[in-house]
């Protein structure tokens, strides 16, 4: 009679003192080699424009332990298709301090070094289970200059034109937009005013998607309602900025220019991203109480 071969029962993830060891032992090692990236990134978090990237780590670990069942149950199948994307990602961190000098580089390679750990370590059935919190670790990446203010640029303009288009309805206020300037006339008084880098409404995108995210991941959705609320990430992001120098305009003009400037002009903006807030948590209840996707039910014996 032929012996039936034994079935090795996969091994799952544990997490005990001696994983905890080897956990400490890969974050320390990691640190080491990317210590001027993530200082650099630090430095970066505290200006304006991408302070949310603190907030970024956070809640990447907050989405891994809301789904720690999930991971926990995962087999663990080791590969060296991991070994090979972090011997990749070394190279192209050298590459970038040695050859051309590209300084979004380091930040991807970093990213790209702590996918292939994951995968080397654990493999991919884990991987499955934490894409979307590593994925997430690209928010808090600051884009390139270049494609930032590329994309500042046509959000000005965007903000300029429908700001106009709204202040052209006040009685007896003569205005119109050059650029992302907006001219205006009101009795004797004129002047002008500039749609600035800052009232781009780029930094309030850019915190938008990534609450909006963050939102469409952390609890149990249909793929289609997550893609709606990625997706009116952007348009709320535009709509808050135009009601931000809308607001800002009419303030200028018939109150006084001082309350349009400085604290209070800062003040306003946070206004404007609780306003975007708002709406985007009400796109999520319309989706949560509109669309009810009925529970299967099997059909009754006869």
């Amino acid at each position: 009679m032929a012996s039936v071969p034994e079935i090795k029962p996969e091994s799952v993830l544990v997490f005990d003192r001696p994983a905890q060891v080897r956990a400490l032992i890969v974050a320390l090692a990691f640190g080491a080699v990317y210590h001027v990236v993530l200082r650099t990134l630090v430095r970066q978090w505290q200006s304006p424009d991408w302070s949310h990237g603190w907030l970024i780590p956070l809640f990447s670990v907050y989405l891994v332990y809301t789904h720690w069942e999930r991971v926990r149950r995962a087999p663990v199948r080791h590969t060296w298709v991991g070994l090979v994307l972090m011997l990749v990602s070394l190279g192209i961190y050298q590459y970038s301090l040695w050859g051309v000098v590209i300084g979004y580089l380091r930040p991807l390679s970093m990213l790209l070094c702590l996918l292939g750990v994951i995968i080397y370590l654990f493999g991919l059935p884990i991987l499955r289970q934490v894409w979307v919190p590593w994925a997430y670790l690209f928010f808090a990446i600051p884009l390139p200059k270049s494609i930032y203010f590329s994309l500042t640029d046509p959000l000005r303009r965007v903000a300029a034109t429908a700001a106009t288009g709204l202040l052209s309805l006040i009685p007896n206020l003569d205005i119109e937009r050059v650029g992302s300037t907006i001219s205006y006339m009101y009795g004797n008084q004129s002047g002008g005013l500039d749609v600035a880098d800052a009232c781009s409404g780029m930094r309030s995108a850019m915190t938008l998607c990534a609450l909006g995210v963050a939102v469409a991941f952390v609890s149990e959705r249909p793929w289609w309602q997550r893609l709606i609320l990625i997706a009116m990430c952007i348009p709320i992001a535009i709509l808050a900025n135009i009601i931000r120098v809308t607001i800002t305009c009419v303030i200028y003009v018939f109150i006084d220019p001082k309350y349009a400037t400085g604290t209070y002009h800062a003040i306003l903006g946070l206004g404007t991203l609780m306003i975007a807030f708002g709406i985007f948590a009400g796109v999520g209840w319309l989706l949560n109480n509109l669309f009810v996707d009925e529970p299967e039910t099997g059909g009754e014996a006869s």
